[in-house]
C-alpha cells in the first residue's frame, strides 16, 4: 500500500448559503489552485471544520468531517491562522 503524502491548509470556502473555515489536505509540495483545477475532482473533503450562515453568521456545525461539491463552491481562498 503507498502512503500519499499531503500537506494542510486552512481555507474559507463560501456557497451560496454558507462561509466554512476547515483544514484542506492537499498533495505534499502541492498548491491549492492545483488542487482545486483537478478535473477528476467533484468533492472536496474538509475536516475540522465550522459552518455559518451568510445570512447572519450563525454558527450551523462543526463536524470533524465535510465534503463539499465543487459546483456549489463560490469562493475558496487559504486563512492565515
Amino acid at each position: 500500500m503507498t502512503i500519499t503524502k499531503k500537506d494542510t491548509i486552512r481555507v474559507m470556502i463560501i456557497t451560496k448559503d454558507h462561509r466554512i473555515e476547515g483544514d484542506m489536505h492537499i498533495l505534499e509540495g502541492a498548491r491549492l489552485s492545483d488542487s482545486l483545477n483537478a478535473k477528476n475532482k467533484d468533492f472536496y473533503a474538509v475536516t475540522d471544520a465550522s459552518i455559518h450562515r451568510v445570512e447572519d453568521d450563525r454558527l450551523v456545525a462543526t463536524p470533524p468531517f465535510i465534503v463539499i461539491a465543487r459546483d456549489g463552491i463560490t469562493a475558496i481562498f487559504p486563512v492565515e491562522e
